[in-house]
């Protein structure tokens, strides 16, 4: 509790801080290792904004984007324990109409297929284990199929009234909780109804009611209560197998955000999670930052909020995605610096003892500023986590960044069911990343190399299954990428 209690008074020194912060340009974000930042598709060179007076017009004018990724992926786990790799490959394209009366509709569509792997489906018969991270390269609901897949992403309509927007249908969604989390060969998009209003200076709010999910690493588009539990569902707090995937009930996902830009280096943000019959999930941000000496000193603060909504999912408590009363509270905080080239932070979460912070992995990824990629903080309670993170660009080959980051992850013990969901250990983690977007003639490409090594600071009990895909393992990934 000393620690939380220390924890709010930085946040509200860092309010203090930002009051005397000098006008400068807004401070950047800090980097997160190896975690992609850009978009599915490349934003067009010039974006039409001058409206078609015909329907044909608005068609003929429309611009076509598309995308090519390939992705290698390998884990190495201790010893005699298995290993796993694949290789996929990605295919998609997306067209938008030219605004037509302030209308304009878009639609895209990808498709992926399996170049090499071994057996992603079949437990190993030593230690029951599959593969965690290589099948997510594919159909997680299918996880043997090698054929050509494929699945609708975007299908909208979208209406712009001087600067806010209303969008209608199958679209990508950018925010703290809910995102795309882009890191296989295709994101996350949702379904529904979209309002974005831009019409107060550095003040944006945001609302939206979302009916179905297309998940990351799946072929379908499923309704909100069904996209729950297509990755693992972990245990229950009793220890059992979690037993909610197919039985959730919902009518959908409502989604308030707002979002206010104070001087020119400090942001505030909220954001409020409805997910009727299951959960309400509330997020606060603020950012700041001052100049240094020949840099910059930034600094952020996050508090995150969660309980259980109705029945949880189900009136039957074995089959409740959320426990009934529970809650949670997570606080993270960072302080960086940056000097040209160079960035640097240090940063902090602690998810409090009162339950398991809980947000669907199929929805997105956390936005804590202790997050490195390939392990989540989700479906724990009682975690404290500690990180470094650093990047480099490097001048003289505009846009080739290094980054690397280090931390150490303090979970409740893998038998403490009611606070640890996925029976993983506490453990340190090594991220290291290459990235570097070509020019000339092979303007468009871009390739990411990412190296991850996790080690146990908990006990495993020489269990296979708290050992397998969690620690003591080596990760590679290969990234190609072609943007037209």
């Amino acid at each position: 509790m000393n620690r939380l209690l220390r924890l709010c008074a930085a946040g509200l020194l860092l309010a203090s801080f930002a009051a005397r912060a000098q006008q400068a340009e807004p401070a950047p974000t800090l980097p997160t290792t190896g975690r992609p930042v850009l978009q599915p598709y490349a934003a067009p060179a010039a974006a039409d904004t001058v409206q078609a007076r015909t329907l044909a017009e608005a068609f003929g004018r429309g611009q076509w984007q598309g995308r090519v990724r390939n992705y290698l992926l390998a884990t190495n786990n201790r010893g005699s324990l298995p290993d796993y790799y694949a290789n996929g490959l990605g295919a998609g394209a997306r067209f938008e109409t030219a605004p037509l009366h302030g209308f304009l509709v878009g639609a895209s569509g990808f498709f992926w297929v399996s170049l090499a792997a071994n057996n992603l489906a079949t437990p190993d018969a030593a230690t029951g284990a599959v593969s965690r991270y290589e099948v997510g390269l594919f159909d997680v609901s299918s996880p043997g199929r090698r054929q050509l897949t494929g699945r609708p992403e975007e299908l909208f309509a979208r209406y712009r009234w001087r600067q806010s927007t209303a969008t209608f249908g199958r679209q990508l969604l950018v925010t703290p909780l809910l995102n795309p989390q882009d890191g296989r060969l295709s994101p996350n998009y949702e379904q529904g109804l979209w309002l974005e209003v831009n019409e107060l200076a550095h003040t944006r709010f945001t609302a939206g009611w979302l009916t179905h999910i297309a998940v990351r690493s799946t072929s379908e588009w499923a309704p909100v209560a069904n996209s729950i539990g297509l990755y693992s569902a972990g245990v229950d707090e009793t220890g059992r197998r979690a037993a909610y995937p197919g039985q959730l009930s919902s009518r959908g996902l409502g989604v308030l955000g707002a979002s206010r830009q104070l001087g020119t280096r400090t942001r505030v943000q909220a954001w409020n999670y409805y997910a009727d019959n299951l959960f309400n999930s509330f997020f606060t941000e603020l950012t700041t930052g001052r100049a240094v000496g020949a840099g910059q000193l930034t600094g952020g603060a996050q508090y995150h909020y969660q309980r259980t909504v109705g029945t949880g999912g189900n009136p039957d408590p074995r089959l409740a995605y959320s426990a009934p009363g529970r809650q949670a509270h997570a606080l993270s905080a960072r302080l960086g610096y940056q000097r040209g080239p160079w960035s640097l932070s240090a940063n902090y979460t602690r998810i409090t003892r009162t339950g398991r912070f809980l947000f669907p992995r199929e929805w997105g990824r956390e936005p804590f500023y202790t997050f490195l990629p390939r392990e989540r903080e989700e479906g724990f309670g009682g975690l404290t986590a500690a990180a470094l993170l650093a990047s480099y660009a490097v001048p003289t080959a505009p846009g080739l960044k290094a980054e690397a980051g280090y931390g150490h992850y303090y979970l409740p013990d893998v038998q403490d069911f009611r606070l640890n969901k996925y029976g993983m250990p506490s453990y340190s983690q090594l991220n290291a990343s290459l990235s570097y977007p070509l020019r000339g003639w092979a303007n468009g490409l871009r390739g990411q190399v990412l190296y991850i090594y996790k080690a146990p600071l908990g006990d495993t009990y020489d269990e296979a299954r708290y050992v397998v895909n969690k620690v003591d393992m080596h990760q590679l990934n290969l990234l190609i990428n072609y943007d037209f």
